[in-house]
């Protein structure tokens, strides 16, 4: 949890729990090679009691030679502007203001004092919130810079500790009041467990180390495939859906969650039922549907893929009509794009779908670039009738939600070609072919 040198920041609370962490702590960072600075955070809440919390903790600090700070917060406006249950907005807060302390003073680590009765209750709570192996796993020993030197010691060895070293700690009423389903865990159903199990809370804790190397390797497996079958896009993350349908259902779950935490940066508010949501949308919706994800993205199925990226605001078709001078050049913002126009010799088809080669002699100059419009038809390259733009569209398995932006290159009203997609028959380069103009566009 610590290497020589670190700054440790001690989350002290004042309670049994984080005094006993503290004082150990102090009598090992010699040992250790180790600095501390004990924190405290006020979460405006419980008045004179929560100011005796903090002077308890800061005289703690002063007794055993250790640099303090304080930070105030105010965990009921917090809930209130997020909607979020008091114990939730204190515990962001707390976390942003110790994570404070640490980047101001350079700290390596943050120690809080919780115990194997913490995990105990951590697991009974997400099992009742129907968890799966990720909340199992219960309260990471380390996680990032937070460690948790007691998570292996019940809370009466700490309690035990304190009366030996004769050390004062603070006892918070609050922890006692049943209206927190936490507490009626700690009161009520863990003391009527320990009647049938005496161990229930070291074997609940067990279950969670089992779980945590069960969902890293799962978490390992879902990279790995995500790895294979996805592709980074300017939208965010394609997922190819015939390899995605191939995974067991375990990582299906899993892969989602990990391309959503690619694009959103974090996996919070990641509800079961909109990844199972996502997981439907991949293995059996409509090609077009959209589901919308928390932090202001969505996943859209396409043709044989499912991207989940930024949500994008709903855009007007481009209007208007664009001319092209040959030779020349023309930009047009709303496409974005920006397209040349240069006559040439060579009959070198490119590779390049940003690039089309003509038949210059088969053109009407100038030439007109638009959106497309209602009743449009196109005569691809290599066939002999023309159809509905709407119908190539659909067979080139394009997204709807593009099809209004790609820009069309006109001749004598006649599309000659659907830019990054085909050249018309009409235009094509052929043996016949004297002169060829070569067109290429590009994003703005």
């Amino acid at each position: 949890m610590v290497a020589p040198g670190d700054l440790v920041i001690v989350a002290v609370s004042g309670g049994s729990d984080s005094t006993a962490l503290l004082h150990a702590l102090a009598q090992l960072r010699s040992a250790l090679s180790i600095r501390l600075r004990a924190a405290h955070v006020h979460h405006g809440i419980r008045g004179r009691e929560a100011d005796a919390d903090a002077e308890a903790a800061r005289e703690l600090a002063s007794d055993l030679n250790i640099p303090f700070s304080l930070r105030r917060v105010d965990a009921p406006a917090h809930a209130r502007k997020r909607g979020l249950s008091l114990e939730t907005a204190a515990r962001e807060l707390r976390y942003a203001a110790l994570e404070g302390i640490s980047r101001r003073c350079r700290a390596s680590r943050i120690a809080t004092g919780h115990t194997l009765d913490d995990q105990a209750e951590t697991v009974l709570l997400n099992c009742l919130r129907g968890a799966g192996p990720r909340g199992l796993a219960g309260i990471p020993p380390v996680r990032g810079s937070i460690i948790r030197p007691l998570i292996g010691i019940g809370r009466a060895d700490a309690r035990r500790y304190c009366e030996a070293q004769r050390l004062r700690y603070r006892v918070d009423r609050s922890n006692a009041d049943p209206a927190h389903t936490r507490n009626r865990i700690r009161h009520e159903i863990i003391p009527a467990l320990q009647r049938l199990q005496p161990a229930v809370a070291s074997h609940l804790a067990r279950l969670a180390a089992i779980m945590r190397a069960e969902d890293e390797f799962m978490a390992a497996q879902a990279d790995a495939a995500l790895r294979r079958i996805a592709a980074a896009t300017a939208q965010g993350v394609k997922l190819q859906l015939d390899s995605f349908a191939a995974l067991s259902p375990a990582l299906q779950r899993r892969v989602v969650r990990a391309a959503i935490a690619k694009i959103k940066g974090d996996e919070l508010d990641l509800e079961l039922e909109r990844i199972d949501a996502v997981v439907a949308l991949a293995l059996s919706g409509r090609t077009g549907s959209v589901i919308e994800l928390p932090g202001g993205l969505c996943a859209r199925r396409g043709y044989g893929n499912l991207v989940i990226g930024r949500a994008s605001p709903a855009t007007e078709p481009a209007r208007g009509e664009w001319e092209l001078p040959i030779p020349g050049e023309v930009c047009i913002p709303e496409l974005g794009v920006r397209i040349s126009a240069r006559p040439t010799r060579s009959r070198r088809m490119p590779g390049n779908p940003a690039l089309a080669l003509l038949d210059a002699d088969s053109l009407q100059a100038p030439l007109a670039i638009r959106a497309r419009r209602h009743g449009d038809r196109f005569r691809p390259s290599g066939m002999s009738a023309s159809v509905k733009l709407q119908d190539f569209f659909v067979n080139a398995k394009t997204p709807r939600g593009e099809r209004d932006h790609i820009p069309l290159v006109l001749s004598g009203g006649e599309i000659v070609w659907v830019v990054g997609h085909r050249v018309s028959d009409l235009a094509k380069v052929t043996e016949r072919t004297r002169r060829t103009l070569r067109l290429e566009a590009r994003k703005l």
